[in-house]
């Protein structure tokens, strides 16, 4: 009776280590590029829960027939900030961390009036991470005069 061999299955030692290597290349390379992916998705998201809070203090403020102020939480806007008429809080947002969020006035809140306008002076959010990184770029939030914010990228 004649036995043939049983084929052997599996990867040598050799196959094993050249993807392995293969796959620690591609990582490599592909780290930076993710690492900038995610600051950016990180800004782009910061720069629409400050819009979304903008809208919310203008529409309460209608609504409520009287002021709602946007108050930052901490000494900086990235510790961040609640939505209140001073008796009621509307929303508020957690500290965002690894972010530099900056106001051209320098104030402690954003105070809506009963039109919805706003009642301090018109004011500009810049949004872009604590440390430069490459291929990210800041946001711009804009309140005009109407007191509807813009989001643009880009520095104000």
């Amino acid at each position: 009776m004649l036995v043939r061999p049983v084929p052997q299955r599996g990867f040598t030692l050799i196959e094993l280590m050249t993807t392995i290597t293969v796959l620690a290349v591609l990582t490599m390379v592909a780290l930076p590029a993710f690492q900038s992916f995610v600051a950016n998705q990180r800004v782009r998201n910061a720069s629409f829960d400050l819009m979304a809070a903008l809208t919310l203090a203008r529409s309460q403020a209608i609504t409520q027939n009287g002021t709602v102020q946007l108050t930052k939480s901490g000494g900086e806007w990235n510790a961040g900030w609640t939505v209140n008429d001073g008796t009621r809080n509307f929303g508020s947002q957690e500290a965002l961390p690894n972010l530099s969020i900056t106001d051209t006035n320098g104030g402690a809140s954003v105070i809506y009036g009963k039109d919805g306008r706003i009642t301090t002076t018109a004011t500009k959010f810049t949004i872009k991470p604590t440390t430069a990184i490459s291929g990210v770029a800041p946001r711009c939030i804009a309140i005009g005069l109407s007191g509807i914010p813009s989001s643009t990228q880009g520095a104000c």
